[in-house]
């Protein structure tokens, strides 16, 4: 039986998303051990290296030099405020909240695009007005229903999203241009430098402390690295390469579901009504704004 093109993309991009939302539970629980800032930086420099490590990093050759040392850059510092902001949120909402809010960088994408001079299709104005309904709902206690629910771990993974769909468009441009093993090593280093250089002088006294990491901490931390960043990003990019944005984004914001079934498994992390009606909002809305342009009115 022989496999497309796309269906190996999307294979890929399904099992990325399966592993990221079962790191969103070993995430939050890591934070019993470690600072968001000590576990974003660490997961993602052990990670590069582990990737490295089973790499011949010699043998993928890069035409430009330039031009892939600047995008790698460029592509590791996103991804550490991304990371960075999404754990912060993670140490005071629920896994499950942080997967359906992460997943709304589906939405920021078309966005973004309208500053990079692409057209954007109307169906992305009613999706945010759903998604932004779902999000009231998701966050509330279901007796009292406001925007003053949404707690600051919400927004910061809220704001986490912004950086996430910079990332995705980022990823897009990169991985047609460079050796994607290559590139995922360099921008995992970046990223985690950036954050470690960052932590050490800024925040010395702390971040430098590892006296009181348990062993279940550890062994979250390792988790993260080969799971979230050797195993999920890379598997992404390859998806990329061959599956065009829209099914892409689509597959991906099923990670959302992942977080909320192993937060539910592992974490006793139940959604009461509203939780169940906002979640769904926030999913159709993401998965409309993915079909939508495909529909031709006659």
């Amino acid at each position: 039986m022989i496999i497309s093109s796309k269906t190996k993309g999307l294979i890929f991009l399904l099992i990325a998303s399966i592993v990221w939302g079962s790191t969103f539970v070993p995430q939050k629980i890591a934070m019993e051990d470690w600072s968001p800032l000590q576990f974003t930086s660490l997961r993602f420099l052990i990670g590069g290296i582990i990737l490295f490590s089973f790499i011949n990093f010699s043998s993928e050759k890069v035409e430009s030099f330039k031009e892939f040392s600047i995008f790698s850059l460029i592509s590791g510092t996103i991804l550490a405020l991304a990371a960075l902001t999404q754990q912060i949120g993670i140490v005071t909402t629920t896994a499950t909240n942080a997967g359906f809010y992460t997943s709304l960088y589906v939405l920021i994408v078309p966005i973004i695009g309208i500053f990079m001079s692409k057209s954007i299709h109307w169906s992305i104005w009613p999706s945010i007005m759903i998604c932004f309904l779902g999000s009231i709902l998701l966050s509330s206690s279901g007796e009292n229903i406001s925007l003053t629910n949404i707690s600051n771990g919400d927004l910061w993974i809220i704001f986490s999203a912004i950086f996430w769909a910079i990332h995705l468009h980022v990823v897009s441009y990169s991985v047609s241009k460079f050796p994607i093993f290559k590139f995922s090593i360099i921008q995992f280093i970046v990223c985690g430098s950036l954050l470690f250089i960052y932590g050490s002088i800024f925040d010395s006294k702390n971040f430098l402390d590892f006296k009181d990491i348990s062993s279940p901490g550890i062994f979250y931390l390792f988790y993260c690295s080969l799971g979230s960043v050797c195993i999920g990003f890379t598997l992404q990019m390859f998806g990329q390469r061959l599956v065009e944005p829209t099914p892409a984004a689509l597959i991906m914001s099923t990670e959302a579901i992942f977080a909320a079934f192993f937060g539910w498994i592992i974490l006793s992390e139940f959604l009461n009504l509203s939780g169940f009606i906002g979640a769904g909002l926030i999913f159709l809305g993401v998965v409309f704004v993915q079909l939508a342009p495909k529909v031709k009115i006659q």
